[in-house]
């Protein structure tokens, strides 16, 4: 399930979908410069040509193997240091200053290219097949004016899957960002409603799963008073976006878990609000390390906090103000899923009732690759409209039942 190179069961599902390569605000200019990327195991450079377009090819010339991160980025397309040919978005080799080349020549010198398209603040790369779905997924963040939404992302040294896991796994709240100090005004930490003030009362959710079209909606249920619930419905969608329960009114939240290699991945997070631009204040806070986000190194998308130090861990905080010690959601996400190992040995788990979406998610990717390898291809890559949707964290009376809650989400959509 961790291994995703080309010609890799799980590799080979995910290059059925569109997939996050980059954020826009990584190449800033027309003709600026390129920058590496690694997808999927696969080395890649990225450059926004004359015209804005973006492209993603290839990181090494097809002439003689030289990178072409090192080339020029002029004149609609990307120019090899060593011998001049250059190359436009769709891979094209379109000169050969060393050689008097022909149409027919230049053809067939192209290099490898995947189809980019920008929407929501990311650069969207599909490396499947050339029959490529119809549209970027349409989430919800990608539907709103950018004014009203902030996008980043963090590197992680673990797999995809880990990262992932620890996204729709509902009952480590009651711990890993548990406050010791609680009391007026720490109820809603991270932006998201009352989850703090009831993960604490209440550490054993009721969890509930069911397999959708678009993957699997997750639900816990935890005790709020004597006649109320505190439901949080969340909605992963196949196979590495999860979008995240926050209370009606408050601002949205999604993680999306991009595979670089099998032992690193990229966690983009976004935040938007669907009715109002977001405040200078919030997005101050996410980008310097405030609210539950983890403090970055400035210019790059790594985080402060490492094995190496600890994940920047307080031990006298830790037995007196928080659970862990470690400044941040984000940072206490990056430090657990991390020193579980960059691939870690299923097979050492020992699960319990509250794993259940850990259980379903697993069954579920493994279910859409064998499908995959039988020629079934996964029907929410071709559907973008299948991605729109949000995520409830709401108190509703015990009377109510689940499936009452969701026909009246249902029609808030």
């Amino acid at each position: 399930m961790t291994h995703t190179n080309q010609g890799t069961p799980m590799g080979d599902l995910l290059r059925q979908f569109w997939l996050p390569a980059l954020l826009s605000e990584e190449l800033p200019e027309n003709d600026g410069p390129p920058m590496r990327v690694t997808l999927l195991g696969e080395e890649l450079v990225a450059f926004r040509d004359s015209e804005g377009k973006v492209g993603l090819l290839s990181a090494y010339c097809p002439h003689r193997r030289a990178e072409l991160y090192l080339g020029r980025n002029e004149g609609s397309g990307l120019r090899c240091a060593y011998h001049g040919w250059k190359f436009d978005v769709r891979g094209n080799c379109t000169d050969i200053p060393t050689d008097a080349c022909g149409p027919d020549v230049l053809k067939r010198m192209g290099t490898t290219a995947y189809e980019t398209r920008e929407h929501g603040g990311i650069v969207w790369a599909y490396m499947g097949p050339a029959e490529q779905p119809a549209d970027v997924p349409e989430l919800d963040f990608c539907r709103v004016k950018p004014e009203q939404r902030y996008v980043s992302k963090c590197l992680m040294k673990c797999n995809y899957l880990q990262a992932l896991e620890g996204s729709i796994d509902y009952s480590h709240i009651s711990f890993l960002h548990k406050d010791l100090e609680g009391g007026v005004g720490k109820a809603d930490t991270f932006g998201l409603g009352e989850m703090i003030k009831y993960s604490e009362q209440d550490g054993r959710p009721t969890i509930f799963c069911d397999r959708v079209e678009h993957g699997m909606q997750i639900v816990a249920r935890r005790e709020a008073g004597a006649d109320d619930y505190y439901w949080r419905i969340a909605r992963w969608f196949m196979p590495i976006i999860v979008v995240v329960p926050t209370a009606p009114g408050n601002v949205c939240r999604a993680n999306i878990f991009m595979p670089i290699d099998d032992e690193n991945c990229w966690w983009y997070r976004i935040r938007w609000h669907p009715e109002r631009a977001l405040t200078a204040q919030e997005i101050e806070g996410y980008k310097h390390g405030a609210f539950d986000y983890a403090e970055l190194i400035p210019g790059t998308y790594l985080p402060k906090g490492t094995r190496e130090n600890d994940y920047l861990q307080d031990r006298a905080e830790q037995r007196t103000r928080s659970f862990t010690g470690i400044p941040s959601a984000q940072l206490q996400d990056l430090a657990i899923q991390e020193s579980q190992g960059r691939i870690h040995d299923r097979s050492l788990e020992r699960l319990v009732k509250t794993d259940l979406p850990i259980v379903q998610c697993r069954r579920a990717l493994l279910q859409a690759a064998d499908e995959l390898l039988k020629g079934n291809a996964p029907a929410l890559a071709s559907r973008p409209e299948g991605y729109r949707g949000r995520a409830y964290a709401i108190t509703r009376p015990r009377s109510m039942e689940l499936a009452q809650i969701r026909e009246e989400l249902a029609n808030e959509q």
